[in-house]
């Protein structure tokens, strides 16, 4: 496959991600249902399965058979068997607000930095070779796709290092769109749950293809799996059970799962739901490893092929591009969701945990000091670190053939945080002193056993550590420590780091003493339900009563806010509380919902807890209750510290004593004090006198003003003033009392309001003239617009009166001009009869036949331009049009040794029929005309509701440029000047009749080749189809039969009769109808339409059959330019043909007629 078009289906699966994230962010504000947002959490939590799980499990299972399922049954025990686990752990961290692993263990152990960088330092080094798996799976899947040469031509040597570039980009655009990272990414965690679809869609489509089209059937299947006994069972090993346990762990502390499963719940409940679905999600991916592993078995001899490449190498075997690119998308898919999340998480671990902590404390002492962007810079950067880092890895330990292998690898050292997790939330006496020494114990040992033998066997360390130990040591050999060998070097690796970790863990916790906050924090994760009542619980034998509540109330919200809040609740729940009552349950519910506001949601459970039960409260309930209503107090300063700042009124408050004790950015803005003028405690009394001496408060000694100030603010009382200052601007100043004396006072730039209010004033007083001089302008332009509508009329009628006079003349001329150039046409056909071959014959004819298209085409034109009235479409049949379009076409084709073919239809058009029969004969004529060998093929297709009409030929092409052009009036190419006779009118003609019936004419070429010209129509119901008479193609031979010919015109007689003679007709003429009516019945008449005043061919016609008394088949002949002429003759039974008269249509009429 080519390389581009890979890069290609990526690039747009990823920006279908992109807006899917950008979909789901937008539907913040809107509610999904709780069993949509339920789904979407649980098939988030796929992100587990990651390119190990989708090429990896099949490559584990095709070279160790069962060993590939302990990666999905881990999870699937803990989820199906951990369900109060894991609403601890999902309730703790939402409680405890946490935004990682490391936080969340951070938290527990004392809110410790140090723990958060141990864990950050573990979780980076086990991310970074499994971020490296997932390079290594999508390059290996690229280069199996793709050959490698032609990677090479393409200039691409690396492709891993494209695909950590691709996904530096995708993960910093996509994991990096916003600072706080404990905000649902909703958007983020949409697009997360399709790519779980996709994978599991891909391996489930592959696995049926396996089953019933690789292998003829299930039955074909099962004998070739029981045939290869590779899925026998022989017990469960040590290496399996260690990689349960691996496993297991592993979604529980690995970051991104602990990110999905804890900081992107908005729901506690989800997690019941989660259970099932994800469970039944790993289920049916290791169910489908079983058959893909097995026709890749007996399609590619062991070893001849890296397994892991099964899942793309059996479509690409089968020649099934389109399944082997979605394939290529699954793993994909499997990927990116990793990388996105792990590098979101690991981004937030290090910028917040390691770097942040450096650089915060230089930058919060800058005034306004923006932490945002340099939040968002610092983790794009440690994305990035983190991605090169795994390449690196790729490229240093590149020997590693499975991806299993780096997987185990990963995981075997994030599972050294599982003892201070359980530790943390089920034994108290666990503290950060013991979690220190067990992880970095345990991650020690880990890099001992498993990453040293990794290195030996890269050639990065010397072989001799394995054979010898460390210092010639045999019994610190990385493989076998204490002498102990195992049957895997794994299980050997975790057994010993684990051990050393949990015994570390719980032996340094007991022999040191835990700090108050540590006990504070266990006390929180590991009994956090156990002190508190249930909300709106009254627990037994409690003796509170609802004067109880109202005077804890009052302690903190102050006895007028209290009241308030009891007569709110009353009026809205319609009932009256009496003191001695024990509360209800919505009241104590209401009570502790409104301490919440106060000393936030944890302080005031315990201490409702403790009012209901009578109880003391614990002493750490007691340091938590300060510590949280002091962190309330500190944030209700914060929100009105920044309302103040923000609002645009400058504001000031003073105290009982008359000095100022706060103020906002904007009161400094508005009255320029001097430098440290303005500070906490300084007597208002200055101030008023600073700005009195300044002008700033109107006329009068500034003791007048300061003395009239302090009179306003001892009272106590609302006042309001507008000052005009010095500088022009109006300053308007609100005072209002507190509560236990002092006064704040804001102050509102009014100056665009006053001066507003002025412009409104003198608008007021010149309106009226204004309106007066508005209505006589009006008044001159009703009559300018009646004197040009006017005008317009007179030139209408002008227009019409003339265009219809046109039309008059038009009828008369185009009668008069055809009817001496009919004669000479059919004098010079009867000529050409005698006289075949003679060249001026030919020559004349052929001028005559000019003349006669230019002069048709340019009275049509003409006709087309005057015409104004609207089209009535009919139901129209193709099939007989297309006969008439043969039999009319058929002899000029011939004439050029040209064969042209018609494609029946049934269809059934909506059009006026002439007209589009001259649309099809214009098309048809040109096709004929520029085709020198071939043929011309007329067909008609349906597309949706609408009918397309095709004429196709082989002749010279149009080029691009050319094909707007060729539709204007006397255009001719000069290639085709070349070809045949014309003047350029036919497709002007088909452009006006197009435009007229609205049906769309389109051309298409190739220069060279030929060309295709398309009308469209609308489709038309089979009932009410206007019929067509059909014609016959032209036969050889003489004509014997009677033929009557009647016109007033001699000449055109004259001309008629010597031509038919030639054809052996027998013929007798009328040129008056008293003479035709006396004639005795011929084989057949030709009549012309104009027989002289009131006279017609369409009125004599019947008179002829009843005179004749029987039916006599006829041919009207006109040169009047009415359309609906030929509608009425056939509606008689008559042929039709316009003058000129082309005696090769003439000639095929006549055999119609006659039969």
């Amino acid at each position: 496959m080519n390389p581009w078009s890979i890069f290609m289906l990526a690039i747009a699966y990823v920006t279908l991600l992109f807006g899917l994230a950008l979909f789901g962010d937008r539907q913040k504000e809107r509610r999904w249902p709780n069993w949509v947002n339920a789904t979407i959490y649980a098939l988030s939590l796929a992100v587990y399965c990651t390119s190990w799980t989708y090429y990896g499990g099949v490559g584990r299972a095709a070279s160790s058979g069962w060993d590939f399922l302990p990666i999905y049954l881990g999870p699937i025990l803990v989820f199906v068997f951990g369900g109060s686990l894991l609403h601890k752990i999902v309730k703790i961290g939402k409680r405890q607000n946490t935004t990682s692993i490391a936080d969340f263990l951070a938290s527990r152990y004392g809110k410790r930095n140090g723990i958060a960088l141990l864990v950050t330092g573990i979780c980076t080094l086990a991310g970074v070779p499994y971020i490296a798996l997932q390079l290594k799976a999508v390059s290996t899947s690229l280069e199996v796709l793709v050959d490698p040469a032609l990677m090479v031509q393409n200039g691409i040597t690396d492709t891993a290092l494209v695909v950590a570039m691709a996904m530096i980009g995708f993960a910093t655009l996509f994991g990096t769109r916003q600072v706080n990272v404990s905000e649902h990414h909703r958007g983020m965690m949409f697009a997360i749950a399709f790519e779980s679809i996709v994978k599991l869609a891909a391996l489930i489509s592959l696995a049926v293809f396996v089953i019933f089209v690789f292998f003829t059937g299930p039955s074909e299947f099962s004998q070739v799996y029981q045939q290869l006994g590779r899925f026998e069972w022989h017990g469960m090993s040590l290496n399996f059970l260690t990689q349960v346990i691996l496993a297991a762990s592993a979604i529980l502390v690995l970051p991104r799962q602990f990110h999905v499963t804890v900081v992107e719940n908005t729901d506690r409940d989800h997690v019941k739901v989660a259970r099932w679905i994800f469970t039944g999600y790993l289920i049916l991916i290791s169910l489908v490893i079983l058959p893909i592993t097995t026709a890749g078995l007996s399609l590619f001899p062991v070893g001849s092929v890296n397994a892991d490449t099964y899942v793309l190498l059996i479509p690409q075997a089968s020649q099934q591009n389109w399944l082997s690119a979605l394939m290529f998308i699954g793993g994909f898919s499997a990927s990116t969701a990793m990388i996105v999340i792990t590098t979101l998480t690991l981004s937030t671990m290090l910028s917040n945990d390691v770097v942040l902590p450096l650089v915060m404390h230089r930058r919060l002492a800058e005034p306004h000091a923006q932490v945002g962007p340099m939040l968002i810079l610092l983790r794009r950067g440690a994305i990035v670190a983190v991605i090169l880092a795994a390449w690196l890895y790729h490229h240093s330990f590149g020997g590693i053939d499975e991806l299993s292998t780096i997987g185990l690898l990963a995981f075997s050292l994030v599972v050294q945080l599982m003892p201070a997790l359980l530790g943390g939330l089920y034994w108290t006496k666990g503290n950060a002193w013991g979690a220190y020494a067990g992880m970095t114990v345990g991650t020690l040992i880990w890099a001992w056993t498993l990453m040293v033998p990794t290195l030996v066997r890269s050639t990065m360390l010397p072989e001799a550590l394995l054979t010898d130990g460390l210092f010639g040591l045999s019994w610190l050999r990385p493989e076998a420590m204490f002498g102990f060998e195992f049957s895997d070097s794994l299980s050997h690796g975790v057994f010993f780091s684990l051990i050393a970790n949990i015994t570390l863990y719980v032996w340094v916790s007991r022999r040191t003493y835990p700090s108050l906050n540590d006990r504070m924090q266990a006390t929180a994760y590991v009994k956090m339900d156990e002190h508190l009542h249930q909300p709106g619980q009254l627990p037994k034998k409690s003796t509170i009563r609802v004067a109880d509540l109202v005077s804890m109330l009052e302690r903190f919200a102050g006895v007028g806010r209290s009241r308030e809040l009891v007569e709110d609740f009353e009026r809205v729940n319609h009932l009256q509380l009496h003191d001695q009552e024990p509360p209800t349950p919505d009241f104590i519910r209401y009570v502790e919902r409104t301490l919440s506001g106060v000393i936030g949601a944890s302080s005031a459970r315990a201490l409702m807890h403790s009012a209901l039960s009578g109880r003391h409260l614990n002493f750490e309930d007691v340091v938590t209750f300060f510590d949280e209503t002091t962190q309330a107090i500190q944030f209700n300063q914060k929100v009105l510290s920044a309302t103040l700042e923000n609002i645009d009124h400058g504001v000031s408050v003073i105290d009982r004593d008359m000095c100022l004790v706060a103020w906002n950015r904007k009161y400094l803005e508005m009255y320029s004090y001097p430098k440290g003028m303005i500070r906490v405690g300084v007597p208002v009394a200055s101030l008023v006198r600073y700005n009195a001496e300044r002008g700033e408060c109107g006329p009068g000694s500034p003791d007048e003003h300061v003395r009239r100030r302090l009179d306003h603010l001892k009272q106590g009382s609302s006042h309001r003033f507008i000052r005009v200052r010095t500088d022009g601007s109006v300053i308007e100043m609100r005072g209002n009392p507190l509560p236990g004396g002092g006064f704040v006072t804001t102050f509102n730039d009014i100056t665009e309001f006053v001066r507003a209010q002025d412009e409104l004033e003198d608008a007021k007083n010149t309106l009226e003239l204004r309106v007066t001089e508005r209505t006589e302008a009006l008044r001159e332009e009703i009559k300018e617009r009646e004197r040009a509508e006017s005008a317009l009329l007179a030139a209408k009628s002008d227009a019409e009166r003339a265009n219809a006079s046109k039309t008059r003349f038009l009828a008369l001329a185009s009668h008069d001009i055809l009817q001496p150039l009919n004669a000479a046409r059919l004098y010079a056909a009867s000529l050409s009869e005698q006289w075949p071959g003679e060249s001026t014959l030919l020559k004349l004819d052929q001028s005559l036949r000019t003349t006669e298209e230019l002069m048709s085409t340019l009275l049509e034109i003409a006709r087309l331009d005057g015409n104004d009235e609207p089209v009535q479409p009919e139901p129209l049949s193709l099939a007989t049009l297309f006969e008439s379009i043969r039999n009319e076409f058929t002899p000029v084709a011939e004439e050029k040794n040209l064969i042209l073919r018609v494609r029946a239809s049934h269809l059934t058009v909506m059009s006026v029929p002439n007209s589009l029969r001259r649309i099809l004969q214009n098309m048809v004529s040109n096709a004929i005309k520029y085709t020198r060998s071939g043929g011309v093929l007329l067909g008609a297709r349906l597309r949706g509701d609408r009918v397309v009409i095709q004429v196709w030929d082989t002749g010279l092409g149009i080029d691009d440029q050319d094909l707007k052009r060729i539709f204007q009036d006397f255009t001719r190419l000069d290639q085709h000047s070349q070809e045949a006779q014309g003047v350029g009118l036919g497709l002007g003609v088909v452009a006006r009749l197009s435009q007229l019936l609205n049906h769309p004419v389109t051309v298409r070429s190739r220069p060279g080749f030929g060309s295709c010209f398309e009308v469209s129509l609308p489709r038309g119901q089979l009932d009410r189809v206007v019929p067509m008479l059909p014609t016959l193609a032209r036969e050889q031979g003489d004509f014997g039969f009677r033929v009557l010919v009647i016109d007033n015109e001699p000449q055109n007689v004259d001309a008629l009769v010597t031509l038919l003679q030639r054809w052996g007709c027998q013929t007798d003429f009328a040129n008056r109808c008293e003479q035709a009516l006396q004639s005795p019945p011929p084989d057949l008449v030709l009549l012309d339409y104009h027989l002289g005043e009131a006279d017609t061919g369409l009125s004599l016609y019947p008179r002829l059959l009843d005179q004749w008394g029987e039916k006599i088949p006829g041919i009207l002949i006109t040169a009047h330019p009415d359309e609906q002429l030929r509608g009425q003759a056939e509606a008689l039974g008559l042929g039709f043909l316009r003058k000129p008269v082309k005696p090769a249509a003439l000639r095929a009429l006549l055999r119609a007629r006659v039969g």
